[in-house]
């Protein structure tokens, strides 16, 4: 057994320098010629795959300069569209012509707004519009101060298709001026006068969630629009026409009644969105209709010029 034992630690030892070797040869691969350090300057080696994974990297670096580009303007738009509504909150009365200066600062904040959507567009085209289109979340805030305009404007709710038309003449305006030039874009596939191809105008259209979740958005702006104008003009908004008056026509209760019904019709969504969304507007309108009860209960016992209480909904002990 001994003299098998011993060739066995024999075998052992010899395979341990043997694996010391090649462990010295393994190292003197990695490193430069007999084993010393690479020599600077040498180029990296490359295979039949080293091209494949650059246009990866190129793809993925792509892919990350586009995103933050647009959640960077997506933050800009939001901030912006917030501002658009401060202003309009100003306004006391529906009426087609706005005062000169909420119109002069909304028309302001609005170019700008043209001048990011035209920066972003190129960006968002074909499949990228659904790849990035959870990152441009201001679109939603844009559309809630588009249709909160609109309705100050002409006491109706902006259609789909009309807001699909203004946000791309807002691309088109901020296209023309971050180029220099006075005249719209163009539509993609036209010629130029010269026979030669021009550039495709590239605009972004709202999809059907952002226009929804604007327009529950819309309902916040007008209890408080509805608020302020009764406690400093003593009545309901209404419109500046004969036939829109408390008496005779339909006022801002009316409308936000109309707008909860259209919601309550629609297909439910099972999404925690949908459904906060939706608790929100009913909450609004119940606020409203408390303050139009009260205007039309008790507004001749009180003098011109008084704020009504409008209690929070489900709150105890609220005016009687």
């Amino acid at each position: 057994m001994a003299p098998d034992g011993k060739r066995r630690w024999q075998g052992d030892s010899g395979s341990v320098g043997g694996s010391g070797a090649s462990g010295q040869k393994k190292i003197a691969r990695h490193g430069g010629p007999a084993g010393g350090p690479a020599a600077p300057g040498a180029p990296a080696a490359r295979n039949q795959y080293t091209a494949m994974f650059e246009r990866f990297r190129d793809h993925l670096d792509a892919h990350h300069d586009r995103r933050e580009r647009i959640v960077k303007a997506s933050r800009d738009i939001t901030a912006l569209s917030k501002k658009i509504i401060f202003a309009l909150q100003r306004v006391r009365r529906i009426h087609p012509q706005l005062p000169r200066d909420v119109d002069s600062e909304v028309t302001k904040r609005l170019a700008e707004i043209g001048r990011l959507l035209a920066g972003i567009a190129p960006a968002m085209q074909g499949i990228n519009r659904g790849r990035y289109g959870r990152l441009l979340f201001g679109m939603e805030e844009l559309l809630e101060a588009l249709t909160f305009l609109h309705y100050l404007r002409h006491q109706a709710l902006l259609s789909p298709e009309e807001a699909c038309v203004q946000v791309a003449q807002l691309c088109m305006d901020g296209r023309a001026a971050l180029t220099g030039t006075t005249e719209s874009a163009e539509p993609a596939g036209t010629e130029a006068a010269d026979g030669t191809d021009s550039t495709p105008a590239a605009v972004i259209h709202p999809d059907d969630n952002d226009f929804l979740m604007g327009v529950f958005d819309l309902s916040g702006e007008m209890m408080r629009f509805a608020t302020t104008s009764a406690a400093l003009r003593g009545e309901l908004a209404a419109g500046s026409g004969d036939d829109s008056r408390p008496e005779t026509g339909r006022t801002i209760v009316g409308d936000m009644q109309e707008l909860d019904s259209f919601f309550r019709m629609l297909p439910q969504r099972p999404d925690k969105s949908w459904k906060t969304k939706l608790q929100t507007l009913q909450s609004s309108v119940q606020k409203v209709e408390r303050l139009g009860y009260d205007l039309r209960v008790r507004g001749s016992e009180r003098p011109k010029g008084w704020i009504p209480d409008a209690p929070e909904v489900g709150a105890e002990g609220g005016s009687p």
